[in-house]
């Protein structure tokens, strides 16, 4: 008779053997189909459950198909109006656009997003910068307000926002709020139906259950984005909580939030509103019109400036990783010099190889990443990847003065890539997530700036003291490199 304890080891190596043949078949990138079987077969059991949970991919699954069949009929729909115009000013400002010209014209072919010319920008640094901004704006909107965070608390800073939402749905305007479910864990729901009380609309996206929870877990909207009135949009790093802001921080240097956030006046907003609005509908199930809360944020506004302003957004509803190939394709495109902030760097082979190309032909690589990262893991896996970039070239810069958060590109001090992307695959490939692009020499400068002065935060990974690390230290980050496509 057979044993409970034969039982269980022969139907372990039976899952087993099924996961690792569904691991090799679902898997094209090999990187990937090593980590996974890394995984679960150095840490039994635990290692499986991971990647039911983590690992079975779902971006063909029918739920994501049809919200990309609906978002690019809902795109479509939006610019029948505006597309010969729209594709007039991409001619038009060829020249103006340098050598970028052709990467507008690529995330147009991805994504259908095109070129805007009629937008006036604030760079907004950290939460004590972003959320006076962003509340006066809230006080002065007249029809429409729209939040969508991955984060979303009401401490301090988050009942500050409350406060004024309650004083502007009392008067009448229509409110949406979005939350991740997963990234707003613990939300008080009595918080939650004082909102609705008021008639404040609020949903969780892709809100986790008993029989959704390995469906939606690994799929989490990470996008920060706020539209007023159609016309006025914030996108960044900045969630709404007290960590985002560093009033009360000046004795508690470890605790400082540094962050970047963009604010937006002008035609582009009409993209985030999309984005938005598709968002909204697939976790709702409503059929907000389209169109009409469009229109007002692609007119002929009249704003102080006409910068260029093209937005890009990913996640398991595209086709494609938009974001990873505007990165890509910006950085092959650079002649001079790319400057880069990220959380979180764990590139895979397309970005290594695209940093090394660029220093080994002459382009001044800078990259700020933080001292001590929030997850053990994710920081060792990043350190794996600085030695062999540091050989060709590619300088990095550990920021020391608290935690950086900020998603910041510039590339030759024209181009500015800034939202909510960081550089690692589950941003390119599993988080839903949004980037601005600005194609204007004054704005990258002030993003320049301010790259340059959290460098004198920073400490500068030299090749030879990274080269003298305990055997201990770098088996570690070899181990965790191991696991780093699928973190």
């Amino acid at each position: 008779m057979i044993s409970w304890v034969s039982l269980a080891y022969y139907a372990y190596w039976a899952v087993l053997i099924y996961v690792t043949i569904k691991i090799i078949s679902q898997y094209t990138i090999s990187s990937r189909a090593s980590a996974w079987l890394f995984t679960v077969y150095m840490v039994p059991v635990v290692g499986i459950i991971l990647y039911l949970i983590f690992g079975v991919k779902k971006r063909k699954r029918r739920i994501y198909q049809q919200k990309q069949s609906y978002n690019q009929q809902a795109l479509e729909a939006f610019h029948v109006k505006y597309s010969e115009k729209s594709l007039a000013v991409m001619r038009q400002q060829k020249d103006n656009l340098k050598q970028f010209h052709g990467l507008t014209k690529m995330i147009y072919q991805d994504t259908g997003n095109r070129l805007t010319v009629n937008n006036q920008l604030n760079l907004l640094e950290n939460g004590e910068q972003k959320f006076p901004r962003l509340l006066k704006d809230i006080e002065a909107a007249e029809h429409t307000i729209h939040l969508e965070y991955y984060i979303l608390r009401f401490d301090d800073v988050g009942s500050q926002l409350l406060e004024v939402l309650v004083r502007k749905a009392k008067q009448g305007l229509a409110i949406r709020i979005l939350y991740d479910d997963y990234g707003s864990l613990g939300l008080s729901q009595v918080v939650l139906q004082r909102l609705r009380s008021y008639g404040i609309e609020v949903w969780p996206f892709a809100e986790l259950g008993l029989f959704a929870f390995t469906d939606r877990l690994n799929y989490r909207n990470h996008r920060k984005i706020v539209v007023i009135d159609g016309k006025i949009g914030y996108v960044g790093g900045i969630n709404v909580g007290n960590e985002y802001v560093n009033n009360n921080k000046e004795h508690m240097p470890d605790k400082f939030w540094r962050d970047t956030h963009l604010r937006i006046e002008g035609q582009s907003v009409a993209y985030l509103q999309h984005i938005f609005i598709n968002d909204w509908n697939f976790s709702t199930g409503q059929q907000l019109a389209i169109e009409d809360e469009l229109s007002a944020g692609f007119s002929d506004l009249s704003v102080a400036e006409r910068k260029m302003v093209q937005i890009v957004a990913s996640g398991p509803d595209s086709a494609a990783p938009s974001i990873l190939l505007t990165i890509l394709q910006a950085i092959y495109t650079a002649t001079d010099e790319i400057l880069i902030t990220t959380p979180y760097f764990i590139p895979n082979q397309s970005l290594i190889k695209a940093l090394k190309v660029a220093a080994l032909r002459g382009v001044m690589v800078k990259v700020i990443v933080p001292d001590k990262s929030d997850n053990f893991v994710v920081n060792a896996a990043a350190q794996s990847y600085y030695y062999e970039l540091l050989q060709d070239g590619v300088a990095f810069y550990k920021y020391t003065q608290g935690f950086i958060h900020a998603k910041t590109m510039v590339v030759d001090g024209f181009l500015s890539v800034m939202g909510t992307a960081n550089f690692d695959e589950r941003s390119f490939e599993l988080n839903f997530e949004v980037n601005a692009l600005i194609y204007d020499r004054d704005f990258a400068e002030q993003l320049k700036v301010s790259f340059e002065n959290d460098l004198t935060c920073a400490k500068q990974i030299t090749l030879e003291s990274w080269d003298k690390r305990s055997a201990v230290k770098i088996f570690m980050e070899k181990l965790a490199r191991l696991i780093s496509p699928i973190l």
